[in-house]
């Protein structure tokens, strides 16, 4: 059987992050989660995902600066940073190491496009 990649979920909103959990694991994904920055850190380390999805304004540590740490540690790793922000800016944190990035509100169907094609990139 094939392994299934396993995804973590950084995002604070407990609504949002269950409708992430529940459409990534029906596309078949592992799913774990954080909901602030320090546990996303911890869980990056443990968990050895294989993509993140990354929400900027995360409590605890910043998603801009969980995006240097996680690109500095392991940068084969993708990440999609998933942002409130506007498309100019989620833009520019896409230049600055993101794989890619999508705006909220999600259209869940092309997140997952974008989940394929950063992993196909590995």
């Amino acid at each position: 059987m094939e392994r299934r990649a396993k995804i973590l979920v950084i995002e604070d909103e407990p609504g949002l992050q269950e409708i992430l959990v529940l459409n990534l694991e029906a596309n078949g994904y592992e799913v774990v989660t954080a909901a602030d920055g320090i546990e996303g850190l911890q869980k990056f380390d443990t968990e050895k995902p294989d993509l993140v999805t990354l929400d900027l304004n995360v409590p605890g540590v910043s998603g801009f600066r969980l995006l240097q740490l996680f690109k500095r540690d392991r940068p084969t790793v993708p990440v999609v940073v998933v942002t409130a922000y506007s498309f100019e800016e989620a833009e520019e944190v896409a230049s600055s190491g993101a794989d890619d990035f999508i705006t909220k509100p999600i259209d869940f169907r092309q997140l997952v496009r974008k989940i394929e094609r950063a992993l196909a990139k590995e």
